[in-house]
């Protein structure tokens, strides 16, 4: 019975199946958080690139709110255009050739993976960028 016993405790045959059971959820995890992680930081990329071109569109061409907007939805990737919010404001409007334009964008960015919400309230993120220029 005692031979059994020495028998039983030596034999390693399923060690590495149960490490590699214990760390594959971990390793997906961190994948998961790369791949989102990345995903959010290109559509702020995106964003903060249409804002900054969209203010510079209305500095040297500052006719109205309409013409920068879409200056900005035009200059967008196509995956960002559906659910686009662009807010453009001119700081003195009854002149917009003097003052300040500032272009914000807006775009919701659901997660690629679930892990995501874990971390945030829920699967979508709000990714803001704002641009603001002095109109010369």
């Amino acid at each position: 019975m005692l031979k059994l016993i020495k028998n039983f405790t030596k034999n390693e045959n399923g060690q590495a199946m149960v490490e590699l059971a214990l760390t594959i959820p971990i390793l997906m995890m961190i994948l998961c958080g790369i791949i989102d992680f990345g995903w959010f930081f290109s559509n702020q990329l995106s964003a903060s690139f249409c804002s900054r071109e969209g203010a510079r569109y209305g500095v040297i061409n500052s006719s109205s709110v309409y013409n920068v907007q879409q200056r900005v939805i035009a200059i967008a990737p196509t995956y960002m255009i559906g659910n686009m919010t662009v807010n453009v404001v001119f700081s003195n409007p009854a002149s917009p050739r003097t003052g300040d334009v500032s272009v914000e964008v807006i775009r919701p960015v659901e997660a690629l993976t679930p892990i995501a919400g874990i971390f945030t309230s829920g699967q979508i993120v709000d990714i803001k960028a704002k641009s603001v220029m002095k109109v010369e």
